[in-house]
C-alpha cells in the first residue's frame, strides 16, 4: 500500500510539474509577438514552431501593412542558424537574434520619451500611443467646443436688446 501511494504521488508530481511548461510552450507565439511588439525586434531565441505559429496568427492587416511578417521571418532564419551553430539544441530563450543597440550612458531621454516609455504599449494587445494621443486631442476639442457653446448661451441670456428708437 505505501508503495502504491508513493507511485501515485510521484506520478501526480510529474504530471502537475509538466503542465505549466506545456501551457507556456503552447503560448510561446504570444510571448514572441509581445517581444517583437515592444521594440520591433525579437530579443530572445524561441523554438522554431513559435515563429511559424506567430506568423500564422498575425492579423491580416498586420501581415499586409507592416513589416512584422518579414521581421519574424528574419528572426526565424536567425534562430535556425543559431540552432545549427549551437549544435541543434534550443537555447531556452537566452540567445539573441539581433544584437542590442549600443548603450550610451551619457545620453538622457527627453521628457516626452520618458512619458511614452511609461505610458506606451507594453505588448501587442495594448492601445497604441498615437491612438491615445488622438483620443486626448479629440476630448480636448470637444471640451473647448462645449465651453464656447456655454459661453455664447450665457452671453445671449445676459444681453438685453436696446428698445428701438422712435422714428421722427
Amino acid at each position: 500500500m505505501p508503495k502504491r501511494l508513493l507511485l501515485t504521488t510521484l506520478f501526480l508530481a510529474v504530471l502537475f510539474g509538466t503542465v505549466p511548461s506545456v501551457a507556456s510552450a503552447a503560448d510561446c507565439w504570444k510571448e514572441l509577438v509581445n517581444d517583437y511588439w515592444a521594440d520591433n525586434r525579437v530579443d530572445r531565441t524561441y523554438p522554431i514552431s513559435c515563429y511559424r505559429e506567430a506568423m500564422e496568427k498575425l492579423p491580416r492587416d498586420v501581415q499586409e501593412y507592416s513589416d512584422a511578417q518579414d521581421d519574424l521571418r528574419r528572426a526565424l532564419l536567425l534562430a535556425i542558424q543559431d540552432q545549427r551553430d549551437s549544435g541543434g539544441g534550443y537555447t531556452g530563450g537566452t540567445g539573441t537574434t539581433e544584437p542590442p543597440p549600443p548603450a550610451d550612458d551619457n545620453a538622457s531621454k527627453g521628457f516626452f520619451e520618458e512619458v511614452i516609455d511609461k505610458l506606451g504599449p507594453k505588448n501587442a494587445d495594448s492601445i497604441p500611443v498615437p491612438l491615445l494621443v488622438l483620443g486626448t486631442i479629440a476630448l480636448l476639442l470637444l471640451g473647448a467646443a462645449g465651453v464656447s457653446y456655454v459661453t455664447r448661451y450665457v452671453q445671449a441670456r445676459r444681453m438685453h436688446p436696446a428698445p428701438p428708437e422712435p422714428r421722427p
